[in-house]
């Protein structure tokens, strides 16, 4: 039997081993697979459209060999054939160190990690001298990794390429909350080449969604994002194609001044990676298939005769108006103080719906006894007061201020007063909601509860209210409860600035994307 003290050599003995081989598999493991390795997959697009004329939005001369991998660091060596491409186009360039040259080359690689980003070898082609549109050859090329099996492929490189366009709709029909209506979509290939797999991409602001999901597109969540992937469609070039069935859109119970944008594209014509705002190769992830009649491609009867169509690849953006209301509650304040004292207050509104609005517009009358000393500011806003949340007129005696909220959300503007009289009279706060567009264009929206749309800010108990300012001679009362409150907001206006619009859609789609 063994004592401890053999034991404990035996132990130490088979550490130094182990750690011996451990350092010899590190000094020559990178040309060696592990058992559990698995070599790089080809994952080339299997065609590139050579542009002959001057590249467009997304369009692409890069083409891209790529490769997945999910090994260790390992040396490559990628070689290319060219000789099939003769005639159609020329590769003129390639990336890191690569110097490609007709008909054939070899360019050293460094395969990595798939989540340490692209293995691919980017390579830039250039139409060859007398290609025509339609001219293609096969490209081919072999990867080999050290100490891993030969990856071979090959793709079709093609003269010229598909420019697909949409139609440009008119502002639709306004419809009624949770209505369904179609949107039809029409697409005509203005390139030089067919189109061969076509993937249509529809989006709504949060407030629309598909009606119907068919089984051939994808949907988010709230079914706001539609992408729908058609491999085996072929648009010729001057060919004009409809959407069947058209795609049914439905507005939620908050929809009132609503936009949709879509767009089509045919696969490969701007590379794997660069292009359109979806995946054209395959559809995007987190994304639900519907169980529906599938969409597809059928000629338009009228070859898009009287039909506009957008100019560029770019998604065509439609209005969607819808009939709601929208009742908007005034928040007001009161304060308590000799003169000579300051106090803070809040103003503001809440939105009870049920229709999400555009800007809620709040117009703050100071108590006519009583100076404003501090006003809401926003630091991120540009130096024209324009800018600023909150405006005013008047040499600080009304504030218009412009914001943006949620269904159920309240708004607050902190507002600092100093009492400057024993003047006891209110003042006021007025709101109204508007359409998502600026003025002049914006619509004001339908309020059905206007009672609540003004409410003090009171000075005493049982005080006047008054919504007139000096100039106005004074005026108090039923003037300032009754017409005199529409007529400030429409000459106080403040309209919010492209920037916080963006920020708010932003925002909203944010939601959409984490829900």
């Amino acid at each position: 039997m063994f004592g401890i003290r053999d034991l404990r050599r035996e132990v130490v003995v088979r550490c130094v081993v182990a750690v011996a081989l451990t350092l010899m598999t590190a000094l020559t493991g990178m040309g060696r697979a592990t058992a559990a390795e698995r070599g790089p997959r080809d994952v080339t697009q299997e065609y590139f459209y050579v542009p002959l004329h001057s590249q467009e939005p997304y369009t692409s001369d890069v083409l891209g060999l790529e490769f997945a991998y999910d090994g260790p660091p390992r040396n490559a060596e990628l070689t290319v054939d060219a000789a099939g491409i003769d005639g159609v186009a020329v590769v003129v360039s390639g990336a890191d160190g690569c110097r490609p040259r007709m008909p054939s080359f070899t360019c050293s690689k460094q395969l990595h990690p798939d989540s340490e980003g692209w293995n691919m070898q980017e390579l830039k082609l250039r139409p060859a001298a007398g290609a025509r549109a339609g001219d293609s050859g096969l490209l081919s090329y072999t990867l080999k990794p050290e100490g891993l099996p030969a990856v071979r492929g090959s793709l079709k490189v093609i003269a010229g390429r598909p420019e697909l366009r949409v139609n440009e709709s008119p502002a639709l029909r306004t419809t009624a909350v949770g209505e369904t209506f179609g949107v039809p979509i029409v697409i005509r290939n203005t390139g030089d080449v067919p189109a061969r797999g076509v993937v249509l991409f529809i989006e709504g602001n949060a407030d629309l969604s598909a009606a119907t999901r068919h089984s051939n597109c994808r949907y988010t969540k709230d079914a706001d994002t539609i992408q729908c992937i058609l491999p085996d469609a072929v648009i010729a070039p001057g060919e004009t194609m409809r959407v069947n069935p058209v795609p049914r859109v439905r507005p939620s119970r908050a929809a009132l001044a609503e936009r949709l944008s879509y767009g089509a594209w045919s696969f490969h014509s701007s590379g794997r990676h660069p292009g359109p705002p979806c995946c054209v190769d395959a559809p995007a992830s987190g994304l639900t298939p519907g169980q529906g009649t599938p969409v597809s491609l059928t000629p338009d009867p009228t070859g898009g005769r009287g039909t506009k169509f957008t100019t560029t690849p770019e998604p065509t953006e439609v209005k969607v108006p819808v009939r709601n209301t929208a009742d908007i509650e005034a928040i007001g304040a009161a304060l308590r103080g000799n003169a000579g004292t300051t106090h803070r207050i809040r103003i503001g509104y809440r939105n009870n719906g049920p229709a999400e609005t555009g800007e809620i517009r709040t117009v703050f009358i100071a108590p006519p006894g009583t100076e404003v000393i501090r006003a809401p500011y926003d630091p991120e806003a540009e130096e024209e007061m324009a800018d600023q949340v909150c405006r005013t007129k008047n040499r600080g005696r009304s504030y218009t201020c412009s914001q943006y909220s949620e269904v159920g959300q309240k708004v607050f503007y902190e507002f600092t007063l100093r009492t400057t009289s024993d003047d006891t009279r209110s003042g006021c706060v007025s709101v109204s909601a508007w359409t998502d567009e600026s003025a002049p264009g914006g619509t004001r929206v339908k309020d059905t509860e206007r009672s609540n749309d003004t409410a003090p800010v009171q000075v005493a108990e049982n005080g006047t209210i008054s919504c007139a300012l000096p100039e106005d001679n004074g005026g108090v009362g039923g003037w300032a409860v009754g017409t005199g409150i529409a007529a400030l907001a429409g000459s106080a206006l403040l309209v919010a600035g492209h920037r916080r619009r963006e920020r708010r859609r932003e925002r909203v789609g944010h939601q959409r994307a984490g829900g």
